[in-house]
């Protein structure tokens, strides 16, 4: 699809989440800010608080993240942080 992007969560511990996204919303510390496909690069850092993802499926996801660097690259957005936990529980 030419609208997706591949996003993950990275923890110290693993590899917490992997997904073909179509958008997505996450804490800066100066606010939120917003995703699509072919974004320009940037690197920012984030205070944590709640990512919002929305699949290709359509299915909106939430996380609650710990501070981070998020990284956007062409076509590829990393979020490295300390703690995530989806509206499921999942945690590390």
């Amino acid at each position: 699809m030419l609208n997706t992007f591949q996003f993950e969560i990275i923890t110290p511990e693993r590899l917490f989440y992997s997904a073909t996204v179509s958008s997505l919303v996450a804490p800066g510390v100066e606010g939120y800010f917003g995703v699509l496909a072919n974004h320009a690069p940037l690197l920012a850092r984030s205070g944590g608080g709640k990512l919002k993802v929305r699949e290709t499926t359509n299915q909106e996801r939430i996380f609650e993240v710990g501070s981070g660097i998020v990284e956007v690259l062409k076509n590829r957005v990393v979020f490295f942080t300390k703690r995530a936990q989806s509206a499921a529980g999942e945690t590390k």
